[in-house]
């Protein structure tokens, strides 16, 4: 089945490696889906194809599964008025499906997803060295939307795949990546985001020791004054090349209060690289972690209760 997308004056297709090619008005975001550029009171006139193969035959158009166009034939021309795209579909003269084309209006706002003071709009992370990382975004509340496209390269070519995980959100896996060889380039990484019959596009571009951030640091109480904290099974071995930095601190929680590491009532805080810490009594010790060479993200606090009447 052919999904080429065709003008009368311009061949609009996509190169060897997956990127996309731009018109003026007009491109092919993947197979039998295209993208039209157009503002509010603007009107785009995009051709359509059925397929080289039904060239002769009496073929006939719908839009949305339901509504008969007046254009007949292999190839049509229709008219896009300003964000407003649909799904054609083309059948034989005996009413039988062949083909179709989804028409999306590309939306210049940024209106799917929320843009946070912290994060950006696309918050990216790994929790190794290995090559893969995860992203996930906030929807706005009066959107109902999916993603329709992801797009990971590195310039000069790469071997980066991406999916949706059972949340919704992307997964993605540079298999070129080496943990031990030097970062040059970025990721460039590109989500198309649909609601309805309208994209929107949303950019971010890192190196993985940018985003790499450590699973949360298991704690094991050693005495009553002594714990033991441990790299995540998740991070890269071995430790001695991949070694991590601590931040350590110690809060008093009231009785049926919720202890929260992330507010400011500490006793101490210091950082170290020991496994093998000194904690009071009747405390609460905080323990996060970060890759000791980049300057990247924390882990999330764990926690343990030193409690007083702790056996040996």
């Amino acid at each position: 089945m052919f999904f080429l997308l065709l003008s009368a004056l311009l061949f609009l297709q996509s190169s060897a490696d997956g990127s996309i090619k731009t018109e003026e008005s007009y491109w092919t975001l993947k197979p039998n889906v295209l993208v039209v550029n157009a503002n509010v009171g603007e009107d785009v006139n995009v051709p359509l194809i059925c397929g080289e193969a039904y060239e002769r035959e009496n073929i006939t158009w719908t839009k949305n599964g339901y509504e008969n166009l007046d254009a007949q034939g292999n190839r049509i021309v229709l008219t896009v008025e300003g964000w407003m795209g649909g799904n054609y579909s083309c059948f034989s003269s005996e009413g039988s499906y062949l083909n179709h084309t989804l028409v999306l209006a590309q939306w210049t706002y940024r209106k799917f997803i929320k843009n946070t003071p912290e994060k950006g709009y696309i918050d990216c992370s790994s929790n190794n060295y290995g090559g893969s990382f995860k992203c996930d975004w906030k929807w706005d509340r009066n959107r109902n939307g999916h993603v329709a496209h992801i797009k990971a390269t590195r310039p000069g070519g790469s071997n980066i795949s991406c999916s949706l995980d059972s949340n919704g959100f992307v997964t993605c896996l540079d298999h070129d990546y080496c943990p031990y060889a030097e970062e040059v380039e970025r990721i460039n990484l590109t989500i198309y985001f649909r609601s309805s019959f309208v994209v929107e596009s949303y950019n971010t571009k890192f190196y993985i020791m940018d985003i790499v951030r450590p699973d949360m640091v298991p704690i094991r109480l050693i005495n009553k004054t002594s714990i033991e904290v441990k790299y995540p099974h998740s991070w890269s071995t071995p430790s001695s090349y991949f070694p991590l930095t601590f931040q350590v601190k110690e809060i008093r929680c009231r009785k049926h209060d919720n202890c929260d590491c992330s507010k400011l009532n500490s006793q101490e805080i210091f950082f170290t690289q020991s496994q093998q810490l000194p904690v009071t009594k009747g405390m609460t010790v905080c323990v996060r972690a970060r890759d000791e060479f980049c300057n990247s993200s924390w882990s999330d606090w764990n926690q343990r209760e030193v409690q007083v009447n702790m056996s040996e």
